[in-house]
């Protein structure tokens, strides 16, 4: 086997394969994905091999816990010692995700014993063949890991290194080896932990929002998972429109879970890894603790398998080196230089993308984390659809995203039709706003933490607003990021304003580009489907009502951008003639996407003196009227009026859309391609 051969992003994929990469939700069923031949193995230890080649001993085992509860275990062993190791041989302790069982490490497991290594495995208890319910990663979890360790170091039988102990996971995987050293009392040199999150259970319920993930996680049949009583319960909270259910998950989730408040307490070298994409934890969780964590520690942000993440073949080639480092410098004793080097590799997303359309990536590193040279830049939201580096000037403007939900529709119903179908569509219509901004004048890369500052207004006391950031070069606009915002503590009718915290990223937006921010009620891209199938990222609101974004100076996007190439010349281009909204003037917009499946947004303003009938209309190419969006007074106008025409029940073709108002009148094409 080559000497730098690794188990590439370590079992941590192959954990994060189980709650990563699995086919999307069927009504309430996961199919996964058990193939995980493409995973590599850790490189052997740096001594002569032996004469004779040794075979691999298998043994299953159990231990009982504290609360009797009965754990299964493995371990692969060599068959011999080996000479040129007097301590014994260096041990891995493989964590496998949720929802998963030591069955599936075990061909991993007998490989790597084969290469000087003892291997440890076991099902997580309410998992596998343990015994027990689970706690859904938590304490108790951590507990027992805890426990499994002290066995471990009594061992003898397998000629294993006490000293040289290495527990590596993604996911759960990753996170209940991180929990237990932080509660101390865990005996191990090193720690590699991907795909996880100090503040993981919040991330699941971030701004009040709830993702698919999580109730794909709370719903597993008891062959795959069998939960504790809380947990259980998880489930009904979710699908429930009543405050108090919330109120239980917001309090419930993260407790035992979240564990920011005890990272100071580790003391054992951790190497941490987050996917910029990653559709259950936001990096945001390890970038925060990056102060409060004391051992020695590396981070990678950036394309890491799992849990739905582009990944990169040069990504993979580095990390091939990354982690031989952290092995020969704290399993082996090799001092690597760590300590003089970077402690923070990223890597960013950037057009063009690849034959299956996921980014192309751009590797970096920095000593400081955020990178030195970050600031913010704040693009405001407009009237004209526009993003601008300046407020709009009429700070009583504002949008209307309208969440149409028909009464007696439930959460329960949508989920169950996977959020698609003639009857999802009839009774939840989905809804947009776009801003774009002008072109690029140059690259333009983001590194860290978005935000959005929120200025709204809702007629009901549930709202949510969904923004998707886009990169749009030419035709072609790619997902970049998303902030996800919902309201429960909401009194209606109230003007508030909502600082927002996005998911961690870093991106690289091309010069000529435009960036776009689409506002909707229904968080669903093609760029997720490869993962999340046809369901949304997190999870819509069912009540009606009517969600109005102020187009104020208190309410942008906030990018925490790197220092431009040239600071002497704009970031965008001169802005264009805007055909938008004044105090005097009619406008009617081109709608938007044009051309649109099946819905699309159309736009007017009016001027703020006119008072009368205002029509909005839509005819087909034989001047048959098909739908009337518009038709009535309106007076004391301000701001732009913004519409979603729903197409689904017509043809696909040309059509017309006819705004009337007093003296004005204009009419615009729009295509509908299904």
């Amino acid at each position: 086997m080559p000497f730098y051969a690794l188990i590439f992003t370590l079992v941590i994929m192959f954990m994060t394969s189980i709650d990563g990469y699995s086919q999307p939700l069927t009504g309430k069923a996961k199919y996964r994905d058990f193939n995980f031949n493409q995973f590599k193995l850790l490189p052997s230890p740096p001594v002569p091999q032996l004469d004779v080649p040794y075979s691999v001993i298998k043994q299953d085992f159990t231990i009982t816990l504290r609360d009797n509860v009965i754990m299964d275990c493995a371990k692969f062993y060599p068959s011999t010692p080996n000479p040129y190791l007097p301590n014994g041989y260096p041990t891995v302790i493989m964590v496998h995700g949720y929802g998963d069982r030591k069955e599936t490490l075990e061909g991993f497991a007998s490989a790597q014993a084969q290469y000087n290594y003892v291997v440890y495995t076991y099902s997580v208890r309410g998992q596998g063949n343990s015994g027990g319910l689970s706690n859904m990663i938590s304490t108790t979890e951590a507990q027992d890991l805890i426990e499994l360790v002290n066995f471990i170091h009594t061992d003898f039988s397998t000629g294993l290194d006490t000293a040289n102990i290495l527990i590596m996971g993604g996911s759960q995987g990753g996170t209940v080896p991180y929990i237990a050293a932080c509660l101390g009392g865990l005996k191990v040199k090193t720690i590699i932990s991907a795909v996880s999150s100090p503040e993981f259970a919040t991330s699941w319920i971030e701004n009040g929002c709830i993702k698919m993930t999580l109730l794909w996680t709370v719903e597993y049949t008891p062959d795959t998972a069998r939960y504790a009583p809380q947990v259980e319960r998880m489930s009904d909270w979710i699908y429930s429109n009543a405050k108090d259910k919330w109120d239980s998950l917001a309090k419930w989730l993260p407790f035992n879970r979240d564990f920011k408040n005890i990272v100071s307490q580790n003391r054992i070298p951790i190497m941490l890894e987050n996917c910029w994409q990653d559709k259950f934890f936001n990096a945001y969780g390890n970038i925060s603790t990056i102060p409060l964590l004391q051992s020695d520690k590396r981070y990678y942000f950036g394309a890491v398998m799992g849990h739905g993440g582009d990944t990169s073949w040069t990504e993979d080639q580095w990390h091939m080196n990354f982690f031989n480092e952290w092995f020969y410098h704290y399993l082996w004793g090799m001092d690597q230089g760590l300590n003089t080097r970077p402690k923070f590799h990223y890597a960013s997303t950037t057009f063009p993308t690849n034959s299956i359309g996921m980014w192309s990536f751009k590797h970096d590193s920095s000593s400081v984390w955020p990178p030195v040279g970050v600031s913010d830049l704040k693009l405001y939201f407009n009237s004209n659809s526009r993003l601008k580096t300046t407020p709009n000037t009429n700070s009583s403007s504002y949008v209307t995203l309208n969440n149409t939900v028909s009464s007696g529709y439930t959460m329960e119903q949508a989920v169950n039709s996977e959020f698609t179908g003639t009857t999802f569509t009839n009774k939840f219509k989905k809804a947009s706003i776009t801003f774009n901004s002008d072109p690029l004048t140059q690259n333009m890369q983001i590194v860290g933490t978005p935000s959005i500052k929120l200025d709204y207004y809702s007629n009901v006391n549930l709202c949510q607003f969904n923004f998707q950031i886009y990169e749009v070069q030419g035709t072609v606009a790619k997902l970049v990021n998303r902030i996800n915002y919902t309201d429960r503590a909401y009194t209606s009718k109230t003007r508030k304003n909502k600082l927002i915290n996005g998911i961690s990223h870093s991106h690289i937006f091309k010069a000529g580009s435009r960036i776009r921010v689409v506002v909707t009620n229904l968080d669903k891209t093609p760029d997720d489907t490869a993962f999340l199938g046809t369901n949304p990222f997190v999870l819509p609101v069912m009540t009606s009502g009517a969600h109005r974004l102020y187009l104020s100076s208190n309410s942008y996007l906030n990018l925490p951008m790197k220092s431009p190439v040239s600071s002497k010349i704009a970031i965008f281009a001169p802005e264009q003639n805007e055909t938008g909204v004044t105090d005097g003037v009619f406008t009617l917009n081109q709608n938007y996407p044009n051309p649109f499946n099946p819905v699309t947004n159309i736009s007017f303003s009016i001027p703020k003196e006119y008072s009368g009938i205002v029509s909005l209309k839509v005819y087909d190419v034989a001047g048959k009227e098909v739908s009337s969006l518009v038709n009535q007074v309106m007076s004391n106008n301000s701001g732009i009026y913004n519409l979603t025409f729903d197409g689904s029940k017509l043809a696909s073709g040309v059509y017309f859309y006819k705004l009337t108002a007093g003296g004005f009148s204009d009419i615009k094409k729009m295509i509908l391609i299904k």
